[in-house]
Formats: structure tokens, C-alpha cells, sequence
């Protein structure tokens, strides 16, 4: 008896003496496809297959200790690097082992409801608030006064009456906080009233300061406390007018206690991060402003630099211990982090990186001052580097002794000095190298509890460090400056204090063999600087719309150093890849979660660190190159760095990836940097030898290589011909010129002769003998265009060799491999049907290639179904004739250009669709003399399907023609009548007629479709759809051909109508995509055919419960009205109306799928609805009046209301989004009536009221909601 092993769902082993065939049962035939899924994803095994472990296996893989950062928490980490058996991880075969992680998808999916109503009560408070505000404007304020009294209690009856109740627990606090805003607004609103005076005020608002910490522990919220920090904050910064500079920072500092007392006294980690989040930024945002007001509150700078030293030295302390205390606690930022799917950092560092913005906003505001700026730094450093080392288990005495000591003797030396001016040297700067130093000493002396998480965030810090403090000017030009420079060094102090620490993060990622510190050294040289410049384009465009000057560049970096900076970034790259190359940037896996989106991305390899070494490098190169941050010189050399980089890599079988793709990437580069600067010959010359080598080293001999190495070889050549406006690089004229049509020539001998060598070993010739033909078309184009005689005999010669040679072993080989294959298939089948024959037994056997071969002729509309096992075996037996399809594109291409260059011809047209058809006839003939079928190109046999795309694009050529009329459409006729002769040709000795025929119908309807609206688009040399009148004009080029073709399209319809109603009949399934086929009728019809389409194909989707389909024909009937009235002029004019009606209609029925349980027509129906309501309000033009507002905002209420009583989340956002459509809507385009005071104000009251009962029905109906 054999025993198996069996894995389960947890990764189980499991005996089992049944084998895995026999767990499926085999009664039912409609069971194959579940037994060959079944068959192929079995982990079964049997027992001597582990009991025979492979050699391999017994090495003993070195395990990774999941090093775990407890002050930055589970924080997304862009470098982790995903096994086997990390949740959620997606294997090659699609399978995953373990639970996936929660992303931003799966969070989305499973919590979005809550998240809904959070915004519900965000947006609450946000528009109460405006209501307080645009009250004590619009209102007198006796009124005013009572009207915000009135509503700050209701608010607090609200509270006092839900917060108890589970579900409206959140909507009582929200009303809480509504309250407490409308009272603060109000004590504002009393002194702008000249009620109360500003000392008043400030008593007002800390006696609600203090109502407010009350209601916090009523309550037991945080939610309720949070404002009250801000509003201590914004009462210290207020002092400062009534008692300067010295009244801000004693409040400021007063109210940090405050706030940090608050926390520690609640326990609240929420409150903690708050306040050093926002005491930091606070701080930040009066050393970075000029002073500001809100309301009556007049926010004074400080002119002090000791002053603001002094307290981001005492306010960085305190935050710093707070961080510490708190690390592990729970808060608002990190659960934040995690609904984005980005992981759930600790307190620590979520609420310190908060903090480190707004201390750097002080450090920017003082760069000038290196010394000051630096001695800020070193705060910093010293305050949370301190404060990590505590978090991370060091003892705090042991890291706070130095640390206090030398802060305390450093700070009353500081202050001493700049009062009393005792030393000639900077005090900052003294500050700064001894704190910087002792900072130094405490961190590497416990350098063992820093994480590679930390050194690479830490790097990130430091470079922007470095680019905000050392100044990057343009220099001289005479000589290379590095510091003193008066006129700047260009970026090269800069640039080079970069690279120092590029190698150090390259060193430690090997030393640490560290994937994330390599990640952040190959990715970090190349990006900053993009951002960098995309940032300080955008600053100086909002500076000069402001009408202001230019400031110019504010980093200059110079050609020639940002070469050495890069060639170093480019060798760094190579020496970490070396290493680290096969680690990954797992971007995807957070964002888009456990999807076959994110497997695809990872398994494509594009973010793994050899690809990003490449294409990064090729996108910072040609971003750069648009702000002079190279020269032709420059820009050629570091293009040839990063080429032999990576060729030589990939030559050596050290490179990991694609070499196909790694050339195309190379390639593009390159041609974005022909198309703006030129320099196409050298860059042709290396784009050669890449390819060449690649060409040359292809081991594996795949066409993949081949054919994309020739396409893109053309197509520097191509754009080399196209007339466009270059920028010339400096020194672009000292770039040798050997002339373009010697390099296309070596060139293209190169790549054809290295391709030719290996054709032999090619399996698949097809795609590499078409991309050569595309590259010595495109050679001799260029020769003929730009060179000499004996150039273009030389490049004709190359192409005939070359085709003699494509030709003599490729179509020779087609033919054998096809009749090969043929009686392989026939001697299978025969094979299998003795088998078959002879077998006993209730045993049946399983035959995966048989039901693939059944599932493919399933999917095919043109195969039928067939018990016959050699009619089966055969399905993919097919040949292609080649030469006759070089024929039908000579004839058509050539048809084509004498039509374009002739205009329209009437007798080309007719003789190449006989002579086209003629061919047809013959290849059907030759195939079935081979006993094959032809391949189909949507459901068509590709001859067939080449000349119907032919005669529509002679016809197409001739109108494009100069003085082509788009009246005279005979030729329009021919070309109908000789599709409808290639369909019925389609049509002959075919099995399946059903299929066959609706296919015909489809290639007579889509072509033609297609090539109208081409003809329309250009230069309309054809008639527009929708505005032909066919009873206008001249009988045999206008009025015959569009009856004709109106003929031909109603005999399409009702065809099509037969056919449905025979697969009804018949029990097949119902055509798809009819709405597709009418909308392509409607367009080339003009308007009984459309008509009839629209009617016929309404009546079948709803009969049939085509739900998508009727999302496509609902908006497409408005169109045959808009033909027909060129025929009927009564009718004209009424379409707008029409369209805001069935708008309407549209609203109406999705409403009354609610009563009716009709839900599966909902969606499609809100959809429709929107689309037409839209057009309808701005075809007739009523978007400039009231109903603009009314119509927008019964579509979000009636959206909204469906959403919340069908359960339908989807709905329910739409209904919100719809509201915020209608708001910015009606302000934009009613802006002047919306904005008066009265208007704003009962606007909002009403949006306000929605937005409440909104909220209280979701809440109240929470627990069905979710289940959504």
C-alpha cells in the first residue's frame, strides 16, 4: 500500500494511504476542470520521496532573527524582505501559506465603514464650525450670540444623551467637540465684537481651557481634550502682544507643561504624541513665519535667537522624555499608519518624526547662521537620540548623565557669552561641535541597540541635513572652489559631503550585510535631486504668480560635479548589488495588498535592486538634463558609466533580471535623450555594442532578446528623421560627426549580421525575422534620406541578404514544423482512442490536455463543440501562410499609398478586393489541402481579417488625400459591398454557423466603425457620426452608398435579433457585448439602424438581465435622435431635454429598485444617471441657475439613502462625494450668491443638518452596515 503525504490548509503533514485522484469524484463530466486545478496545485507526495531527502536539503539555512525596534514600532518598511513564510506572501504557482498581513486594500475592506463615518463626523465638526464663524458674521450679535449658545447646547444634550449608547458613543463625543468649537469661536467672536477686551479673552478662553479637560474626564475621552492643547498653544502665542517675546516662550513652555501633565495625569499616549507633535511644529512655525493673525489672536515672531535657542533646547527636553515615557503606548498616529495599510509605528517614533518637521522648520528658517543651524541639529541629535537609546532598553541614568551634564554647562555658557560677549568665538558653533560631539560618544558607545532601520532613516536625515545647510551656488567657472566661495562651488562641498555618506551606508549595508541601508544606498543618490528640483520649480512658479522676482536657482549643481557624484552613486550601486542584489523593494505588498497586482509587480523584478539601479539612474539622467545639470560631454559619459556597468554584470552572470528588459530600459533612456538634445550617433554607437554583446552572449537563444534588440536599434534611427526643436547641450559641438547614415549602416550590419549567426538556434522565428525586416526597412530609409549612392547600394544589398536568408530557413522550417505537428496530433488522438477502446473497469482516466483543449474551444466563439478526438486533437493544428500574408500587406500597403497619394480611386479599391479575396480562396485552399485550419484573429480567419482591415484603410487613404471631398462616398459602397463578399467568403465550409455568422457581422460592423471615426478625426475627411443627412445630394456618391450601407446595417440588426433568439431556444448563452455592437451601429449609421439597434438590444438586455449591457445603451439613446434630426428638423433642438429626462428617468428607476428587490440593477443605474444628468445640466444650461444645487444635491441625497438601505457601502461614499461635488459645484459657478452671508449661512445649516442625521442613521445601523 502506498502512503502519501498531504499538506493541509495550516501546513499540516498528513498520511493518507488514499491517493490524491481518488478524493475527487469522477461521475460528472463537468467536473474536469475542478480535477485538473485539483491535479495540478496537489501537494501530495509519496512517502519514499522524503524519505530520500536531497543532498541540498541538509544544509542547515541560517536563521533570521526578526529584529524588532521597539521606539519606531512596526512601522512599513520599504526594504523587509518577504520569504516563503511571511503572511501573505504570494508563491510563484499563486498560492499563499499563510493569513496575509492587513494592507491598505484588505483595511479598507474590512473597516471602511467605520472609516466613513469618521469622515461623517470630521466633516460635522468642520462645517459647525464654519457655521459658528459665518454666524457671527451674517448675524447682529445679540442674535448671533444666541443662536451659538442654542447650538453649543444641543450639542452638549446630544453628547449627554448618545455618548452612554454603544453604536452613537462616537457621534455624542463628536457633539462634544462641536460645542466646545462653537464656545471658542464665540469667546473670539465677543472681543472682535468689542465686547470684551484681549485680556478678558485670554480669561475666556482658559476658563474653557478648563470646562474642556472637565467634559475630557466626564467623558473619559481624548477626542474631547486634544483642542485644548491647540487653544493653549495659540493663548501662549497670543500673550506675546500684550507681553512680548517673553510672554510667548514662558506660555509657550507653560503650556507644554500643561498639555504633558494633561497626558501623564490621564495616562494617555494619545495626548503625549499630540503635544510633542505639535509644541515642535508650533515652535517651527514662529521661527519660520513673519507673525500671522487668526481672528482677533495676533501670532508674534521671535526676533530673539537666544530666546528661540533657549526654549527648542528646553521644549526638545521635555518632548524627548515624554517620547520615552510613552514609547510603547497606543495613539492616534500609529493607528493612522496602520488604516493606510503602512504598518503601526510606536509612539516614539511617530509622534518624534512629527516633532523633528517643526524643529526643522526652525533650522531652515537659521540656515544662514551655519553655526545657529548647527547647534539646533545638535539639540535635536541629542534629545531624541537619547531618548531612543532609553526606548531601547539602555539604562536612562547611563545615557541622561552626559547628556544633562554638558546640555546644562553648554547652555549657561551659551547665554553668558552672547550677553556678556567674552570670547571672540561663535557660541553656536562652540555648542554645536561639543554637543555633537558628546552625542557622538553616547550613541557609538551603545551603537549595538541601533537598528539598520534606524541608520537608514538616519541617512535620509542626514542628507536632507546636508542639502538644507550647505550652500550650493553657481560658481565662477575659472576655478573649483570648495569653501569661502564667493561666487559658490557649483554643488561640489555639497555633493561631495553626500558621497562620504553614501559610502558609509554602501560599507555598513555590506559590513551589516544590511538589504535596507544597500536599498537606501542605490536608491537615495538619484532621488533626492529629483525632488529636490521638482520641489524648487514649484516654489519658484508660486513665487513669480505672485508677481514677485525670480529668486533663480536656490541649489545649484553643476555639470561636472553632479557627474562625479553620480559616476560614485553608479560604482556604489555595483558594489552593493554585488552583494545585495536579489533583495527587493516590497512597495507593492503594503499598498496593494495580498493581489495578484502586487505578486506580478514583485515577481516582474522591476523593484529589485538591480533593476532600480538601472531605470532610476535613466529617469534622474534625463530629468537633470532639463535644468542644466549636464553637458553633452557629461551626459554621454555617465550614460557610458551606467551602459558597461551593467553590461558588464550581465555578462559576467552577476546581474539579476531581465537582459531583454534591461535593454529596452537602456534604450529608452536613450532616445528621450535623442529626442530633446540629439547626440543620436554616439548614442547609437552604444546603444550597437549593448545590444550586440547581448546578442553575441545569448545563451539561451529566445527571440525575445532578438526582437526587441532590433526594434529599438530602429528607432534612434527613426526619430533621427523626424523634424523636431532640440536644446543644444553645451559642448554639444565638440561631440565628433561621423554622419548619421555611415552609423545607421555599421550599425544595423552589426545587429542584422549578429542576429543571422545565431537564426539557426532560434525556435521561433517570426517575431525576430519581422523586427529585422522593421530594421532594415528603416535603414535604408535613412541612407536613401541622407546619404550617398553607394550607401543606399550598400544598405539594399544588406536587406537582400538578409531576406534571402530569413526566407530560405524560415518559411521552409513553418511548413515541416506545421505538418509535423499535425499527424503528431493525429497519431495522438488515434493513441488515445485505443486507449480508450480497451480500458476496463469503472477506472477513467484524466487527460489534462484534453480539457485544456476543451476550455480553449470553449472560449473560441468560432469552435464548436465535438466529441471527435482527433477534431479536438487538432484544434491547435494550424498554419500560417506567410508568404500570402506578405502578399495581402504588399497589395494593401501599397493600394494604401497610391490611394493617399492619388486620392480616392474607385477601380483600385474594387480590383484589390477581388484579387485580395482571390488570395483568401487560395490560402483556404492550401491549408485545407494540408488538412489545417488558418489562425483566427478574433474569431476570424487572419487572412480574412488582414484584407477587411485593408479595404477599410484604402478607403480611409484615399480621403486623407489633399482635395478629397468627404461627399462623394462611392467608393464607400464598394468597400461595404467587398467586406460583406470577405464575411460571406468567412462563411463557406464552416462547421458552428450560429457563431460564424454573428463573428461576420462584428468584422463587417467594427472595421467599418473604426475606420470612420479615424476618417472623422482626420482632417474629417470622412463624415462626422451623428450629422449625415443621406437624402441630401448627389444619388450615386451620396444618397446610393449611405443607402446601401443603411441597408446592410438594418438586415446586420435583425439578424443579430434572429441569432439571440435562437441560442434562447437552443439553451446556449446569451450574446455578449450587444450594446458594444449597437453604439458601433449608431455611429456609423444614420438613424434608422441606430434606432432600431438601441431598441432591439434594450429589449434583449433587459429580458436577458444583462446588467452591464444596460449601463452602455442607456446613454447611447439619445444619439440615433441626434442622426435622425438631420433628416427630420422638427426634432431638432430637443436632445438636451431629452437627455436631462432620461437622467432623471434613470434616478427614478435606481430609487425604485429599493421597493422593487431589484437590486442588481442599482449601480448600473445610479451610473447612467450621473452621466446623463451631467450632460443634460450643461447641454441645456441650467448649471448657471438654482437647479444646479437642487438637482446635484437630490442625486447625493437619493444615492446616499439607496446606499444606507440596500447596504451598500459603495453607494454610501458615492452619496458623500456626490455632496461635496454639489458644494464646490455650486460656489464655483454661483459663487457670488452662495458667498453672501445669509445664503452661507442657512447653506451650511442645512448641509450641517444632512450630514448629522446621515451619520446618526449609520451609526444607529452600524452593526448591518459592516456586514456590507
Amino acid at each position: 500500500m502506498n502512503i502519501y503525504l498531504r499538506v493541509n490548509e495550516k501546513g499540516d503533514g498528513i498520511m493518507s494511504s488514499i491517493p490524491f485522484r481518488d478524493t475527487v469524484g469522477t461521475e460528472d463530466s463537468n467536473d474536469e476542470l475542478i480535477r485538473k486545478r485539483a491535479f495540478k496545485i496537489s501537494d501530495s507526495i509519496e512517502l519514499g520521496d522524503i524519505l530520500i531527502p536531497d543532498e541540498t536539503s541538509e544544509i542547515e539555512q541560517p536563521k533570521s532573527i526578526l529584529e524588532v525596534d521597539e521606539a519606531l514600532g512596526d512601522i512599513f518598511d520599504p526594504f523587509a524582505q518577504l520569504d516563503g513564510k511571511t503572511p501573505g506572501n504570494i508563491r510563484k504557482d499563486g498560492t499563499v501559506i499563510d493569513k496575509p498581513e492587513t494592507d491598505l486594500t484588505t483595511n479598507l475592506a474590512q473597516d471602511g465603514e467605520r472609516k466613513v463615518n469618521w469622515i461623517l463626523m470630521a466633516s460635522m465638526i468642520l462645517l459647525f464650525s464654519g457655521v459658528s464663524i459665518v454666524a457671527g458674521i451674517a448675524l447682529e450679535p445679540f442674535f448671533a450670540t444666541i443662536f451659538l449658545l442654542f447650538l453649543a447646547t444641543i450639542g452638549f444634550i446630544f453628547g449627554e444623551t448618545w455618548i452612554p449608547k454603544k453604536n452613537l458613543h462616537l457621534l455624542g463625543i463628536t457633539w462634544v467637540i462641536i460645542s466646545m468649537k462653537v464656545l471658542y469661536g464665540l469667546a473670539i467672536e465677543l472681543q472682535r465684537w468689542d465686547i470684551v477686551s484681549v485680556e478678558v479673552l485670554g480669561g475666556l478662553l482658559i476658563t474653557l481651557v478648563g470646562f474642556n479637560v472637565y467634559l475630557s474626564y466626564r467623558h473619559n475621552h481624548d477626542a474631547i481634550a486634544a483642542q485644548s492643547t491647540l487653544i493653549l498653544l495659540a493663548i501662549g502665542s497670543a500673550t506675546g502682544y500684550s507681553f512680548g517675546e517673553n510672554g510667548i516662550a514662558l506660555m509657550i513652555l507653560i503650556a507644554t507643561i500643561l498639555v504633558h501633565s494633561l497626558a501623564l495625569h490621564r495616562k494617555s499616549g494619545n495626548l503625549a504624541a499630540l503635544g510633542i507633535a505639535s509644541t515642535n511644529l508650533w515652535i517651527g512655525m514662529h521661527a519660520l513665519t513673519e507673525g500671522f493673525s487668526v481672528g482677533s489672536l495676533r501670532i508674534l515672531p521671535f526676533d530673539d535667537p537666544l530666546l528661540l535657542f533657549v526654549l527648542i533646547i528646553v521644549i526638545s527636553s521635555i518632548n524627548a522624555s515624554m517620547a520615552a515615557r510613552f514609547a510603547k503606548d497606543e495613539n492616534w498616529f500609529s493607528k493612522a499608519f496602520k488604516a493606510l495599510g503602512l504598518g503601526e509605528p510606536g509612539l516614539w517614533g511617530v509622534s518624534v518624526s512629527l516633532g523633528m518637521i517643526g524643529a526643522l522648520m526652525a533650522v531652515g528658517a537659521n540656515r544662514q547662521d551655519v553655526g545657529y543651524a548647527l547647534g539646533l541639529i545638535s539639540i535635536l541629535a541629542s534629545s531624541f537620540g537619547g531618548s531612543y537609546l532609553v526606548v531601547r532598553g539602555i539604562n536612562p541614568r547611563r545615557v541622561s548623565t552626559p547628556l544633562v551634564i554638558s546640555g546644562l554647562l553648554m547652555t549657561i555658557f551659551l547665554i553668558v557669552n552672547e550677553t556678556e560677549n567674552l570670547l571672540t568665538f561663535d557660541s553656536y558653533e562652540i555648542f554645536a561641535v561639543i554637543g555633537i560631539f558628546v552625542t557622538g560618544f553616547v550613541m557609538i558607545r551603545d551603537q549595538h541597540s541601533v537598528t539598520d532601520r534606524v541608520l537608514w532613516t538616519g541617512s535620509i536625515g542626514v542628507l536632507v541635513l546636508l542639502v538644507v545647510m550647505i550652500p550650493a551656488n553657481q560658481s565662477s567657472g575659472s576655478s573649483l572652489c570648495l569653501s569661502n566661495c564667493i561666487e559658490g562651488d557649483g554643488g561640489t562641498l555639497l555633493l561631495g559631503a553626500l558621497s562620504l555618506v553614501h559610502l558609509g551606508t554602501g560599507y555598513l549595508a555590506i559590513k551589516r550585510n544590511s538589504p535596507s541601508l544597500g536599498g537606501v544606498t542605490v536608491i537615495l543618490p538619484w532621488t533626492w535631486v529629483m525632488i529636490e528640483e521638482i520641489l524648487e520649480e514649484a516654489i519658484r512658479t508660486l513665487i513669480v504668480a505672485n508677481g514677485n522676482t525670480d529668486p533663480g536657482s536656490i541649489i545649484h549643481l553643476e555639470p561636472i560635479p553632479i557627474l562625479g557624484y553620480f559616476s560614485v552613486a553608479s560604482l556604489l550601486m555595483i558594489v552593493v548589488n554585488y552583494k545585495l542584489g536579489n533583495n527587493g523593494v516590497n512597495i507593492a505588498s503594503k499598498f496593494l495588498g495580498v493581489t495578484e497586482i502586487s505578486a506580478a509587480i514583485r515577481d516582474s523584478g522591476l523593484l529589485q535592486l538591480w533593476s532600480i539601479g538601472l531605470w532610476l539612474p535613466i529617469i534622474t539622467i534625463t530629468f537633470m538634463a532639463n535644468f542644466g545639470g549636464f553637458t553633452a560631454v557629461t551626459i554621454l559619459i555617465i550614460l557610458g558609466i551606467i551602459t558597461l556597468l551593467h553590461m558588464f554584470s550581465e555578462l559576467n552572470k552577476q546581474r539579476i533580471g531581465n537582459s531583454t528588459v534591461m535593454l529596452t530600459t537602456l534604450a529608452i533612456g536613450y532616445l528621450i535623450v535623442q529626442w530633446q538634445f540629439g547626440l543620436e550617433e554616439i548614442l547609437m554607437i552604444i546603444y550597437c555594442l549593448a545590444a550586440g554583446f547581448l546578442f553575441f552572449k545569448n545563451g539561451e537563444n529566445k527571440d525575445g532578446i532578438y526582437s526587441v534588440g532590433m526594434i529599438l536599434m530602429g528607432l534612434p534611427m527613426l526619430v533621427s528623421q523626424i523634424s523636431r526643436s532640440e536644446i543644444e547641450l553645451i559642448d554639444t559641438d565638440i561631440i565628433p560627426g561621423w554622419g548619421i547614415e555611415k552609423i545607421s549602416l555599421v550599425c544595423t550590419s552589426i545587429i542584422i549580421f549578429s542576429y543571422l549567426i545565431k537564426m539557426n538556434k532560434i525556435e521561433k522565428l517570426l517575431n525576430p525575422s519581422l523586427a529585422s525586416l522593421w530594421l532594415l526597412t528603416i535603414n535604408i530609409t535613412l541612407v536613401y534620406t541622407n546619404g550617398n549612392f553607394l550607401e543606399l547600394i550598400l544598405a539594399l544589398l544588406l536587406f537582400a541578404v538578409a531576406t534571402i536568408w530569413m526566407v530560405g530557413n524560415g518559411e521552409v522550417r513553418r511548413e515541416i514544423k506545421s505538418i509535423a505537428k499535425r499527424d503528431n496530433l493525429k497519431q495522438m488522438a488515434q493513441r488515445k482512442s485505443i486507449d480508450s477502446n480497451l480500458s476496463t473497469g469503472n477506472i477513467k482516466s484524466f487527460d489534462t490536455q484534453l480539457l485544456e483543449i476543451k476550455n480553449k474551444r470553449k472560449k473560441s466563439r468560432e469552435m464548436g463543440d465535438t466529441d471527435d478526438l482527433e477534431e479536438l486533437y487538432l484544434t491547435d493544428a494550424t498554419h500560417k501562410p506567410v508568404i500570402i500574408l506578405l502578399v495581402l500587406g504588399l497589395v494593401i500597403i501599397c493600394s494604401s499609398i497610391l490611394s493617399f497619394i492619388g486620392g480616392v480611386n474607385q477601380l483600385l479599391l474594387l480590383v484589390s478586393g477581388i484579387f485580395v479575396s482571390i488570395l483568401i480562396l487560395i490560402a483556404r485552399q492550401r491549408t485545407k489541402d494540408l488538412e489545417l485550419e488558418l489562425p483566427h484573429i478574433l474569431g476570424i480567419e487572419m487572412p480574412i481579417a488582414v484584407a477587411i482591415s485593408g479595404m477599410v484603410l484604402i478607403q480611409v487613404s484615399g480621403h486623407l488625400s489633399a482635395g478629397m471631398s468627404n461627399l462623394e462616398l462611392f467608393d464607400m459602397a464598394i468597400m461595404a459591398l467587398l467586406i460583406i463578399l470577405l464575411c460571406i467568403i468567412s462563411l463557406m465550409n464552416q462547421k458552428n454557423l450560429m457563431e460564424r455568422i454573428a463573428i461576420a457581422i462584428d468584422w463587417f460592423i467594427i472595421p467599418i466603425f473604426i475606420g470612420r471615426l479615424i476618417g472623422a478625426i482626420l482632417y474629417e475627411s470622412l463624415p462626422a457620426p451623428l450629422s449625415v443627412n443621406p437624402t441630401k445630394g448627389d444619388f450615386i456618391e451620396w444618397i446610393l452608398p449611405w443607402s446601401i450601407l443603411e441597408i446592410l446595417l438594418i438586415l446586420s440588426v435583425i439578424l443579430l435579433s434572429w441569432l439571440e433568439v435562437k441560442r434562447q431556444k437552443n439553451g446556449k448563452e446569451v450574446t455578449k457585448n450587444n450594446s458594444i455592437r449597437a453604439i458601433a451601429i449608431i455611429f456609423i449609421s444614420t438613424g434608422p439602424a441606430g434606432l432600431l439597434a438601441v431598441l432591439l438590444t434594450l429589449f434583449h438586455t433587459v429580458k436577458n438581465e444583462q446588467v452591464s449591457e444596460l449601463g452602455f445603451i442607456v446613454p447611447a439613446m439619445i444619439l440615433p435622435i441626434i442622426s435622425v434630426s438631420n433628416m427630420i428638423p422638427s426634432i431638432d433642438g430637443i436632445e438636451d431635454n431629452v437627455t436631462l429626462i432620461i437622467g432623471l428617468l434613470s434616478l427614478l428607476l435606481c430609487a425604485l429598485t429599493v421597493p422593487m428587490k431589484k437590486e442588481i440593477w442599482t449601480m448600473v443605474l445610479a451610473i447612467d444617471a450621473h452621466l446623463m444628468l451631467y450632460i443634460g445640466i450643461l447641454w441645456t444650461g441650467i448649471y448657471a441657475t438654482i437647479y444646479l444645487p437642487i438637482i446635484l444635491i437630490s442625486v447625493s441625497t437619493a444615492i446616499w439613502i439607496i446606499g444606507i438601505l440596500q447596504l451598500r457601502r459603495v453607494l454610501r461614499v458615492w452619496g458623500l462625494l456626490d455632496l461635496l461635488i454639489a458644494i464646490i459645484a455650486s460656489l464655483l459657478i454661483l459663487g457670488s450668491t452662495m458667498l453672501n452671508p445669509s445664503i452661507l449661512l442657512i447653506s451650511l445649516i442645512v448641509l450641517a443638518a444632512e450630514l448629522g442625521f446621515v451619520t446618526w442613521l449609520s451609526l444607529s445601523n452600524e452593526e448591518e452596515l459592516i456586514k456590507d
